[in-house]
């Protein structure tokens, strides 16, 4: 009866030893859990009072956000806003004009040149595009910049035919004056027409600085065989414009061109 007894007590000490063994991990473990619960909600204050403390800046433009943008004046309100509404309704002088812009040009906004100079710019340009002569747009004592402008473009113009020997146009004029009255196609003298050449088959301009005395524009040349961005400096020489400064950007020749 007595080996019962004990064996039952052993087996209640052994259960109670386990049940506390349990009770002091489970509490250990809550403990823990409570220390890692209190520094995360530690951090989340120190979060929280950093943020109050950053001085925020205010809302761009505040009053456009609220602003209430369903109707306009002059507008009637069952009609929707539009572009198009907008511009019908006569307030286009409200919309800022919006240019093309090249990633390596520039704005091409020219809205700052003015109609004398873009005649200028205008002759200037197409006589470099198709080799003629372009002379009159340069500004005296700057004609130097041309050639030396023609000769690092690489632009061979084509020789001109060499003037005939003055006697000989003298002994030809006699001779025909002893002839009787010719026609007029006779008495027209026929000059041997120039090779054409096209150098740039196009042209444009990009957004120009101007002070009021001088002008510098940038000039997108286009071609099959070559391309080129140019400097053109243009100055007030008396009451006109002259070119008097040429600078190359860029110059590039394609599709084996000369």
């Amino acid at each position: 009866m007595r080996k019962k007894t004990f064996v039952s007590w052993q087996y209640f000490f052994s259960l109670f030893v386990t049940a506390t063994f349990f009770a002091f991990v489970s509490c250990s473990n809550m403990q823990q859990e409570k220390r890692a619960e209190e520094d995360e909600l530690t951090l989340r204050e120190i979060t929280v009072d950093m943020a109050k403390s950053i001085p925020w800046t205010g809302a761009l433009e505040g009053d456009r956000l609220t602003a209430e943008i369903g109707t306009k004046d002059g507008i009637s309100r069952g009609v929707a806003l539009s572009p198009l509404s907008v511009l019908a309704g006569g307030e286009e002088s409200d919309i800022l004009p919006v240019y093309p812009f090249l990633k390596d040009f520039g704005s091409l906004d020219t809205t700052l040149l003015s109609d004398d100079v873009i005649s200028v710019l205008d002759g200037f340009c197409a006589a470099l595009s198709h080799g003629e002569n372009a002379d009159s747009f340069i500004a005296s004592g700057c004609m130097y910049q041309l050639a030396l402008f023609i000769r690092d473009m690489k632009l061979d113009l084509p020789e001109e035919t060499p003037a005939e020997n003055s006697a000989e146009k003298t002994a030809d004029k006699t001779k025909k004056t002893d002839k009787p009255e010719d026609s007029d196609s006779d008495k027209e003298e026929k000059e041997p027409e120039k090779p054409k050449v096209t150098f740039f088959d196009s042209f444009f301009y990009g957004q120009p600085y101007a002070t009021g005395t001088m002008y510098e524009v940038p000039v997108r040349f286009t071609g099959k065989e070559r391309s080129a961005d140019v400097l053109i400096f243009l100055v007030k020489e008396k009451s006109a414009w002259k070119i008097d400064e040429l600078q190359i950007l860029k110059s590039e020749l394609a599709n084996g061109g000369k």
